[in-house]
Order: C-alpha cells, then sequence, then structure tokens
C-alpha cells in the first residue's frame, strides 16, 4: 500500500501481472526504483511481465553469451532497460 494503490495494481493486473500479493510488490518495486531493482523470480511471472511492458525498450542478455557487456553497454548509452537472465546463485 505504501508503494502502489489501488489503480497502479490495476494498470499492472491489465498489463499481465499476476494479481498474488508478492507478484503486486515486485510490481511496484520496478515501477518505483530509481536504480536497478533485483528481482527473485522463479516462477517467471514477473519477467513474462516486464518482456510485454517494455517490449519496445528492453534488451535481453545472458552473462554466458559473447558481447553480453557490449550489449549493457550500448542499453545503459542509449536508456534501454536491460533484463539479465539465468542470473546463479552468486553475482560479483
Amino acid at each position: 500500500d505504501v508503494l502502489s494503490d489501488e489503480g497502479r495494481n490495476s494498470t499492472m493486473i491489465s498489463e499481465g501481472l499476476p494479481s498474488d500479493r508478492i507478484s503486486l510488490e515486485n510490481g511496484a518495486i520496478v515501477n518505483n526504483c530509481l536504480r536497478w531493482p533485483i528481482l527473485i523470480d522463479p516462477q517467471m511471472q514477473g519477467i513474462k511481465w516486464l518482456k510485454k511492458k517494455e517490449k519496445d525498450n528492453l534488451d535481453i542478455i545472458q552473462l554466458s553469451q559473447k558481447h553480453w557487456l557490449k550489449t549493457l553497454g550500448n542499453a545503459i548509452t542509449n536508456g534501454r532497460s536491460v533484463l539479465i537472465e539465468n542470473i546463479g546463485n552468486d553475482l560479483d
């Protein structure tokens, strides 16, 4: 209730975010975060929502792919959102 209200929750749900409490809390964090939100999303519900929400402004990378750092740098330079998939338990 602090980071969101019924109207914003309805908007997120209409964009495809599930209506359970955890999903709405994650959505509120993403919408209010000034920097880089980190979501733990084992059911991949938030990922589907983010891909739909940011579809025209999203670069998706995995740290195992070639040239991921260049893709990340270009995205930051151009103000695009970045989704890093399949991160393990430890991140340096």
